[in-house]
Order: structure tokens, then sequence, then C-alpha cells
């Protein structure tokens, strides 16, 4: 994603949420008074003068002081960018979620929320700590690194939900992007989990293409580019019926489990209007 895309996204997303109203609302927010609340493990991009060095000279572990603040949420979005969010090519399920991420963090900028945000991508995870700051946005979107499809594996997706609990504020709020296609579904969903156990208030947005993945024959005959093999092949009726099968058994998983945990999920479809999706992700 370049800098013109940014820009573009941001304003239509300004657009889209202009005249919504905000409410007042008091919620657990890690700022700058003089209370202190708790240690947190230091990241790159925090303040290196509120490093707790005498916590340092002890333990050897950079722990960053944080302040106990009356004000807002802190939101952390965790954007899955593996290969099977790049679907269908007219509409992806990860264009989606970066128009949600956008509409979402211009609302909560508007509220002087901080937002912050986990994606993964290539084997790897890039992390932005959660601020407030007037060009937030932006820099939050800089941090989605492009277009292209990525092999992100299960796994990573786990470690780094894992992680959150020693990178993030105590009750922030965090909104999982993904789909139903993991090879470790029940270690994602048991990860989700420890972070609703420890305080956090958990989403998880489930995105779908009900004309591409529940329709059986839609895209019947279809020619389609498998991402990670590297090759072209014809959907067939029974492959698509299978497919379709597959999806709806997933969704139903996924919001089954996930309610076992006490997390929340929404299924999100990416044929609806975008501001569908966005008041449903608000409810």
């Amino acid at each position: 994603m370049n800098n013109e895309d940014i820009r573009g996204l941001t304003w239509w997303a300004r657009e889209k949420v202009r005249g919504f109203m905000t409410g007042n609302h008091k919620s657990p927010d890690f700022g700058f008074s003089l209370d202190f609340a708790q240690h947190r493990a230091y990241v790159p991009g925090d303040s290196p003068k509120y490093i707790d060095w005498a916590v340092v000279a002890r333990q050897d572990k950079f722990l960053t002081k944080q302040f106990e603040a009356e004000s807002n949420l802190r939101a952390y979005f965790v954007l899955d960018s593996s290969a099977s969010m790049f679907t269908p090519k007219d509409c992806s399920k990860w264009m989606k979620a970066v128009q949600l991420i956008a509409l979402s963090a211009t609302l909560l900028q508007k509220q002087r929320d901080a937002i912050g945000l986990l994606e993964l991508r290539n084997k790897s995870a890039h992390f932005f700590q959660a601020k407030s700051t007037h060009d937030s946005i932006e820099q939050l979107l800089f941090h989605i690194k492009g277009k292209e499809a990525s092999n992100a594996e299960n796994g990573l997706l786990v470690e780094e939900l894992i992680k959150l609990l020693e990178t993030i504020p105590k009750k922030s709020q965090v909104i999982l992007f993904t789909d139903v296609f993991h090879e470790y579904s029940s270690a994602i969903i048991n990860a989700l989990g420890l972070l609703k156990h420890f305080g956090h208030d958990v989403t998880v947005g489930i995105l779908y293409s009900e004309s591409f993945e529940l329709i059986p024959g839609a895209y019947a005959g279809s020619l389609v580019k498998d991402k990670e093999a590297e090759v072209k092949t014809f959907i067939d009726v029974s492959l698509n019926q299978d497919l379709s099968t597959y999806v709806a058994a997933q969704l139903e998983y996924f919001k089954n489990e996930l309610g076992k945990v006490g997390v929340k999920s929404l299924s999100l479809n990416t044929d609806d209007e975008i501001m569908v999706s966005f008041f449903k992700l608000l409810s």
C-alpha cells in the first residue's frame, strides 16, 4: 500500500464516518497522569523516557512504565494477511478488512482513543503500538505492507496473539480480522480465549464471500490461480460444492467455539455494502 493509497483510504474513511455520533464513554486507558498503573514489555516505538531503568538493572529486562488515565479505549486491530484473505479477486476479504480497520480507526480517533495494529505477513509479524496522535490512522495504515498475498502461517497467528498478553495494556480491545481457512483453528480460539481471560475485550470479524464461497456452483468453470502453488486450475462443480460446505461448517464452528471462551464473533460477508459490515461491527 503506497502513500497515495493511504491518503485515499484515509479520506474515504473520514467521509464515511463524518457526522457519525461519538458519545462520551469511560474506559480503561493508559496515558500520562501521575498515577502509576503497571509495567509492560518495551516494544519498538515506545518512548525511552518511560523505561524503568531500575527494573532493567535488577532483572535485565526492558520494561515500560504505564500510568492510569481516565479517558478512552486502546484498540488493537489484528489483520490476517495470508493468501486466502486475498480472495475473491474482485472484492477480497483482505481489502474489506482494511476498509473496516480504516473506518473503525477513524471513529476511534474522533473519540481520542488510541489505535494499534498487528499484521501477520510472510512468516513475520508487524506490530504498531497504540497511539492517539492526529496522524495515528496514516501511521497505522502505513504499517499495512501491501496488496499482495502472503504465506503467513497459522502457527504465527497463535504465537503473536499470545505475545499480545505481554505487549498491550490491560483491558485493551482486540479486534481480529480473518477468515475460516486455518490449520490450527482450536489453537487460535484458545489464544483468543486467553486474551479474554486476562481482561481484554476480544472480537473476531470472520470474513467470507457468500457469492464465491457459499453458493454451490457459482464459480464452476472459472479459471483461478493458486497463490501459494503458483498454478492455475478450473473450478469444477464438485470442488465448489465442497468449498461451500466447508465454509458454512467453519463459520458455525468458529461462532460456537469462540462463544464458549467468551469471545464475540461476527460473520462479515464481503458481498455486503461496507457500511452494513461496519454497523454490524459497532453493534
